[in-house]
């Protein structure tokens, strides 16, 4: 009986020593994780620029009423409040709600295949960047090279708002209204 106190005393005092040890060794690992996130945040902050040029006057004519335009443009140039990698988090989850957002109302006029096909590429590469940020070990150059990558988008979506505009300025020769219509298969279909 004897040995068996001293044997639970023993595995008891064993056992308190280990939790012990296992709680260092996670204070040390959060201190090294908030370290590195340091240094991520800071690389991070010094590359959240989006340099989106402005649109043409007359492209910004034609986007003038689209609000949602405004808002997602509004928060590209705006750098986040906070001083921590949180707020960074929020910004770019906000940034998925404007594409989201700016996706589903498009002007009647820019309602064009290659618009979609580019709004989807950009709303792919907002959704890439929250998804980085948002794990717990963040790959800085990952971001960063999504931050490139959304401004380069939106870019190119302007680009493409640009070549509509133009496109419709061009006069129809006379007939081509015509020719057009009969060429339109889906119209000519049998319901």
């Amino acid at each position: 009986m004897k040995h068996l106190r001293s044997i639970i005393f023993f595995g008891f005092f064993a056992l308190l020593f280990s939790c012990q040890d296992d709680n260092t060794q996670s204070i040390a690992d959060a201190k090294r994780i908030t370290k590195q996130n340091d240094s991520i945040f800071k690389v991070i902050s010094n590359n959240w620029k989006f340099n989106v040029p402005p649109p043409s006057p007359k492209v910004a004519q034609r986007l003038a009423g689209w609000q949602e335009w405004e808002l997602f443009n509004n928060e590209l140039r705006q750098k986040p409040a906070g001083n921590n990698i949180e707020a960074y988090r929020a910004k770019a989850k906000l940034m998925v709600t404007r594409t989201d957002v700016l996706r589903q109302n498009i002007p009647p006029f820019f309602v064009k295949p290659q618009v979609l096909s580019r709004m989807g590429v950009l709303n792919t590469k907002v959704r890439s960047l929250y998804t980085f940020i948002s794990v717990e070990t963040i790959p800085d150059k990952k971001v960063v090279q999504l931050i490139g990558e959304v401004t380069h988008e939106t870019t190119e979506l302007q680009k493409q708002f640009d070549e509509l505009v133009r496109i419709s300025e061009i006069p129809k020769e006379q007939g081509e209204e015509e020719m057009l219509r009969a060429l339109d298969t889906v119209r000519m279909a049998n319901p």
